[in-house]
């Protein structure tokens, strides 16, 4: 019985990833996700201070993207925004003085697509980009609630990403998309930025 469930269900994955489920349907596309990243600004250090500040929470991520489709790859054009994450270290020699820390990114992609079974109910596939990503990255003082001073680093810079993930067909038209890109940002001040990204998007080709 279970060589016979065990089989069964295999060719049911195999018929899902390599049978047709629409006629095919090339053309241009528009693309909404959005998703979590984590950034890895790894240890910046302020001139207002030694302490190392890291900012590696979660955050929101929303992009749009135009692009076209044929076969077996996908090109477009993306914007990517990224809701702000901060740090904040308490002094341990000053009660009620800390050190505060906020950073922001936004991205500007052309990316590239290889579906490995294009028109199929699913087709798992992989992804790689290059543009310019905007970052800023800043500290301040505070004492009792009061910003007591500032230092700040902003810098736009080449970006490349590279990704994968599992796409399925709803109509020839319509898509869902769940995907994965790890991002690096290059640097801003001594700090390299690099990013994990897990997202879920909508593709409707016209």
């Amino acid at each position: 019985m279970n060589k016979k469930l065990l089989m069964a269900a295999s060719a049911f994955v195999i018929a899902a990833f390599s049978t047709p489920a629409f006629a095919g349907c090339d053309g241009i596309y528009l693309a909404g996700r959005g998703g979590i990243i984590n950034h890895n600004v790894g240890d910046k250090e302020s001139d207002l201070s030694d302490e190392k500040l890291e900012i590696d929470d979660n955050a929101l991520m929303l992009s749009a993207a135009l692009g076209y489709r044929w076969g077996y790859f996908r090109i477009e054009a993306e914007y990517v925004w990224r809701d702000e994450t901060d740090d904040t270290k308490r002094s341990a020699i000053i009660n009620g003085a800390s050190i505060n820390s906020q950073f922001e990114s936004s991205s500007y992609m052309a990316n590239i697509y290889w579906d490995l079974s294009p028109y199929t109910w699913f087709t798992p596939y992989v992804s790689a980009g290059i543009g310019m990503t905007e970052l800023e990255y800043s500290f301040n003082n505070r004492y009792n609630g009061a910003i007591t001073n500032k230092d700040s680093f902003e810098e736009t810079n080449f970006t490349w990403s590279v990704g994968g993930g599992l796409s399925a067909q709803v109509t020839n038209r319509f898509n869902v998309d769940l995907g994965y890109r790890y991002y690096d940002m290059g640097d801003i001040g001594e700090a390299s930025i690099h990013a994990h990204e897990v997202y879920g998007g909508l593709r409707y080709v016209f």
